[in-house]
């Protein structure tokens, strides 16, 4: 007796490693990102600039040997940004790279109002990325949406936003950092101390 398998899916080795990511968030706890699997980083910031950094490299070095990586920092109304440029510095030296050309292949976007952050992940991320060739997004502070702003466009925003960001991820790999579950993404991924670096499924853990 036959079976027919619907819809089979084959890749090659080349194939799956354009797909596949591994960092590791603490010592021998390693995470894979893929594409197609948008991920939230449960706080976790400092993972920033390694996996920013790791990104850029040789894929026989661990990397995904993207041309930039770019991201999109959240943190807006005048809040302390989460970017610690000297660890990228000191990764870029531990890894053996010139820190000059590293630094040049990360490109950030700040924003500074809600709508700036709407603007920048609905309208024009895709651009950027086609226009710099990143295999790699990172968004910061995703929920931080402009308090004064009435709750139903935050939530609107929001949503159109994850919208967005599920429609990039089909084509490259795509990570959140937010110190909150946000509702839309497919893995969430945790240190705290009930949950050590476990893969959990979101479902009706949303939080505006």
């Amino acid at each position: 007796m036959f079976y027919k398998v619907e819809d089979p899916s084959f890749v090659s080795a080349h194939e799956y490693l354009l797909k596949s990511f591994k960092i590791d968030i603490q010592k021998n706890q390693f995470i894979e990102l893929t594409i197609g699997s948008p991920v939230i980083f449960l706080n976790l910031y400092n993972l920033i600039p390694k996996l920013a950094i790791k990104a850029l490299l040789p894929r026989n070095h661990g990397g995904i040997e993207s041309s930039t990586v770019t991201i999109i920092d959240g943190s807006i109304r005048g809040q302390s940004t989460h970017l610690d440029f000297y660890s990228f510095v000191d990764y870029a030296i531990e890894y053996g790279m010139n820190v000059n050309s590293a630094l040049e292949k990360i490109i950030v976007k700040r924003s500074f109002t809600a709508h700036q952050l709407a603007d920048t992940i609905i309208c024009n991320l895709t651009n950027m990325i086609q226009k710099y060739k990143s295999n790699l997004v990172i968004i910061t502070d995703l929920f931080a949406t402009d308090e004064q702003l009435h709750l139903s466009e935050r939530k609107w925003l929001l949503n159109h936003m994850i919208n967005s960001i599920s429609g990039i991820s089909k084509s490259i790999i795509t990570v959140v950092f937010s110190p909150v579950v946000i509702d839309g993404f497919q893995k969430v991924i945790s240190m705290n101390a009930q949950q050590k670096s476990k893969i959990t499924t979101t479902s009706s853990n949303k939080k505006v």
